[in-house]
């Protein structure tokens, strides 16, 4: 089906924001599989940050196809946490879409997304299987978890997808793939801006359950992800933004009995690692840019802590609360699909250091 097409159903309750970065070609599919989507027309708002491939040229292209719903913002690099902000801010839907550029939605992944929504008011925002394009029974997420020191992971990542899995509930969902009620991410403060890489999925997740939005998978929403059976090597800068934002994300969520465990776990883990891996620098720095920004983070601490509605042992049972991921990353970006075939990962150039901005 064709935009001009699609243009003729009734108009979904839907607006799926889009960040990119040089991905013309993977964007490219990703809007023509929502052109797909048997939900009804959606709204599309793409947030460019500063691609320098033809991304620009080709969704100018296509804008007059889709009749005045896709909407292309181009703006300084700032990752995709801000991007997804800017897409919140010109949503006025009541449900969004929060879409990762490398990911393709089978026609029906919108219209079952909306029939969960609607047929429970307390649920936030649903979810469901990332599977691997270069092996669609490869699970790259199923929902996320977050351990007892703040390390967060995906959920069933690098296994073989299992058909008997039900729904379940979660402490956050992968935003490669996310539907959620828009005033609900709005209530629970949005994005953290400042998460220029990482964990900024983990800290909206954590935030609407917070707020008593619940956060949910559903076997029946599987959405493919393009991506290298490579998963390379974090780049320096990808470890400093995921040390910086796990420990922010902490410091503003966790209740006062729980920031105690995590701090101390966080602490005793940290002093590990330094003496045990580097890039040494990138965690000293992420160390030094929360003790710099303490007291922002306190403030927006006392917003969430005075706005919460769930305490953190109800939130927590929906995950497995232990210390460490079931698979350790040991240096990559990503851990091993199942079904990839790569004898070692390739070290990230420093122009790699984010390729979800």
């Amino acid at each position: 089906m064709s935009p001009n097409e699609e243009s003729s159903q009734p108009a979904a309750p839907v607006t799926a924001v889009i960040p990119t970065y040089n991905r013309a070609a993977d964007l490219e599919r990703c809007l023509a599989h929502l052109a797909r989507q048997d939900a009804g027309a959606l709204q599309v708002v793409v947030v460019d940050n500063s691609s320098t491939d033809r991304t620009p040229e080709m969704v100018r292209g296509l804008e007059p196809a889709w009749g005045g719903r896709l909407r292309y913002v181009r703006r300084e690099p700032n990752g995709p946490a801000s991007a997804r902000n800017t897409g919140l801010a010109a949503t006025r839907t009541p449900f969004v879409l929060f879409l990762d550029s490398d990911i393709d939605l089978p026609p029906e992944w919108v219209g079952r997304a909306l029939a969960h929504l609607a047929d429970d008011p307390g649920l936030g925002a649903a979810g469901g299987y990332i599977l691997y394009a270069f092996n669609p029974d490869g699970v790259n997420a199923y929902g996320g978890d977050l351990g007892r020191m703040g390390l967060a992971w995906d959920v069933d990542e690098g296994t073989v997808l299992d058909p008997a899995k039900g729904p379940a509930r979660r402490i956050w969902i992968n935003c490669s793939a996310m539907l959620a009620r828009a005033d609900a991410v709005r209530e629970a403060g949005a994005f953290d801006e400042t998460f220029f890489y990482g964990h900024e999925d983990t800290d909206i997740g954590w935030r609407l359950n917070l707020m008593g939005h619940r956060v949910e998978v559903f076997p029946d929403l599987r959405a493919i992800h393009n991506v290298s059976p490579d998963p390379g090597l974090a780049h320096p800068e990808i470890v400093f933004h995921s040390c910086k934002n796990r420990l922010r994300s902490m410091l503003k969520n966790a209740g006062g009995a729980n920031l105690a465990v995590m701090l101390a776990g966080y602490a005793a883990y940290t002093a590990a690692d330094l003496v045990a891996r580097p890039p040494r620098a990138a965690k000293l720095r992420a160390l030094a840019w929360n003790l710099g920004r303490l007291g922002e983070t306190l403030a927006m601490r006392r917003e969430v802590q005075g706005r919460r509605r769930v305490p953190d042992g109800q939130i927590l049972r929906y995950g497995s609360w232990r210390w460490f991921p079931p698979t350790r990353l040991s240096g990559r970006r990503r851990r091993p699909a199942a079904g990839a075939d790569v004898a070692a990962p390739s070290v990230a150039r420093a122009g790699e250091a984010d390729d979800r901005v």
